[in-house]
């Protein structure tokens, strides 16, 4: 009787203890704001240039004190000081939360899928020559300025473009740019800080560990015409992301 017992204790807490790890939740919807918007219209006017000579997709308001400040970026003589005058603008012209709600349901609608993910990385990364970093909570934001998808590896932060139609780039499901962006952030010190890698080179790592991680689960995802292809041969499995940091050092030194 009293083994019986036991048994059904220990069942009993291996099934809560498997059910609180299926319900683990990584991402928390942030609501867009006046500050960090015009936040982000600096940012991307401020790295015009590089964003520019990388090939980018740029959205801006459609707006002559915006223009203007292009131009003062290019010729030089744009900085902090040209913040007020952006969070104005925004405030006053720009910001209206309605633009950002159907961007915000399509992301909710797919947290299931995003903590399933996140799931399988943390569990697998035990088993990796090289630290994946993971924050607690990934927190996601939305933009309609800048590019396409950015991140914050120390903060965990990922911003999402959109547009009023709830509309994502690359990718119709938010899903694709969010784990691209986590595996950012994952892999931002432990292997882009180490080997100093190129723009090119970390995107295409990031999308190979993408695909060979997530292909069944995430059939649209397609690999980027960036960086150095001869890295394909070396990483073309899914084991070979458990020796990814051996990999990159023979890649670099051979």
């Amino acid at each position: 009787m009293k083994i019986s017992k036991l048994l059904f204790l220990y069942f009993l807490i291996l099934s809560s203890s498997c059910k609180s790890q299926k319900q683990k939740s990584w991402i928390e919807i942030v609501q867009p704001t006046i500050e960090q918007e015009s936040t982000s219209i600096w940012r991307t006017i401020n790295d015009i240039n590089l964003l520019e000579k990388q090939g980018y997709n740029i959205n801006l308001p459609k707006d002559s004190l915006i223009d203007s400040m292009v131009k003062k970026s290019k010729n030089g003589t744009f900085g902090n000081e040209d913040y007020t005058a952006i969070y104005t603008l925004v405030e006053t012209n720009v910001f209206e939360q309605k633009n950002y709600e159907q961007a915000i349901r399509k992301v909710r609608n797919e947290v299931d899928l995003l903590n399933n993910l996140l799931n399988e990385i943390n569990e697998q990364k035990i088993d990796w020559d090289w630290n994946f970093m993971m924050f607690d909570k990934y927190k996601v934001v939305f933009t309609l300025y800048g590019t396409g998808g950015s991140y914050d590896p120390d903060e965990g932060i990922i911003t999402l473009l959109t547009n009023k139609e709830g509309g994502f780039m690359k990718y119709k499901n938010p899903t694709y740019t969010i784990i691209h962006e986590i595996t950012h952030m994952g892999m931002e010190y432990s292997i882009v800080g180490k080997y100093n890698l190129s723009h090119g080179l970390k995107e295409r790592i990031v999308d190979i560990f993408v695909y060979l991680m997530f292909q069944e689960k995430l059939p649209e995802y397609k690999i980027q015409t960036m960086g150095d292809a001869n890295i394909d041969k070396y990483l073309n499995k899914k084991e070979d992301i458990e020796s990814l940091d051996k990999i990159i050092s023979d890649f670099m030194n051979e």
